[in-house]
């Protein structure tokens, strides 16, 4: 397994000038704060960008599949919470169309 030392550098040495990061010089506090935000901010980026390409997911309660079995298990009803369509709409896709409704 890689220290998270050596993922630090090999990240940030991607990304930052060699006069910034060398393999001797250790990363100051800011410099890693910089690259974590930076990280975050590209993951949240890619998170949305996936919600307006793929805005519904499998709800979690039927598995996708649209139907509950009965309390005796003999017989199926449409899932409660999707209401037999066997989609959720993402998280950050009700942000999106919250933002645009409301601008």
């Amino acid at each position: 397994m890689v220290p998270a030392n050596h993922l630090v550098w090999l990240f940030a040495s991607t990304f930052l000038p060699a006069s910034v990061v060398t393999e001797t010089q250790p990363l100051t506090h800011t410099q890693r704060a910089a690259i974590w935000t930076g990280t975050g901010i590209a993951a949240a980026a890619l998170y949305l960008l996936g919600c307006l390409i793929f805005p519904y997911s499998n709800c979690t309660k039927c598995a996708g599949t649209g139907k509950s079995r009965a309390p005796q298990g003999k017989a199926f009803r449409n899932c409660r919470r999707c209401k037999g369509t066997g989609r959720r709409t993402r998280i950050g896709r009700r942000l999106i169309d919250h933002h645009r409704r409301n601008r």
